[in-house]
């Protein structure tokens, strides 16, 4: 019966996703809310990726400035992370925006903000960088100091 009831249906292409539309006079719309749930008006879950202020607004206001590495210094650890948490979700946010902007032919709006964004990310790296090679740079020292502390004593045991 399943076989029957599809055999008589065409394929077709809709947003590039391969659906089976049927070839009577049933409407699209129709069949897919009563036989496909993805398709239903359930809110798009790229929403959590959109921007909440409008285009309009976000076009007329002016865009911050990147942080510098100097601003970055200053921060500990864990102020580190929690910024590169809050650049990951705005770079996430704009990219999704870029290609809504994309597919819809509409300008993508202050296309400046993703570089800032960026220059925000390469600074933490290179603040996380430069605490892990004088972090390394120490301990290498701290290691030297205590094989020349224990050739000294080896060296005095020796002597006497």
């Amino acid at each position: 019966m399943f076989s029957q009831r599809f055999s008589t249906l065409s394929r077709s292409i809709i947003a590039g996703k391969k659906f089976v539309v049927p070839s009577t006079s049933t409407s699209v719309s129709s069949y897919l809310s009563h036989n496909h749930r993805c398709f239903s008006s359930a809110p798009n879950p790229l929403d959590a990726f959109r921007d909440s202020v409008d285009r309009q607004t976000r076009a007329s206001e002016p865009v911050g400035r990147p942080w510098s590495v100097k601003e970055l210094r200053r921060k500990s650890y864990d102020d580190l992370h929690k910024l590169w948490y809050v650049l990951y979700l705005e770079r996430n946010m704009l990219l999704t925006e870029q290609q809504l902007s994309r597919t819809r032919q509409l300008i993508f709006p202050q296309p400046q903000r993703m570089k800032k964004v960026q220059k925000s990310m390469a600074a933490i790296k290179q603040v996380l960088g430069e605490r892990k090679r004088s972090k390394i740079a120490s301990f290498q020292e701290s290691r030297m100091a205590e094989e020349m502390a224990a050739n000294a004593e080896e060296a005095n045991e020796v002597m006497e």
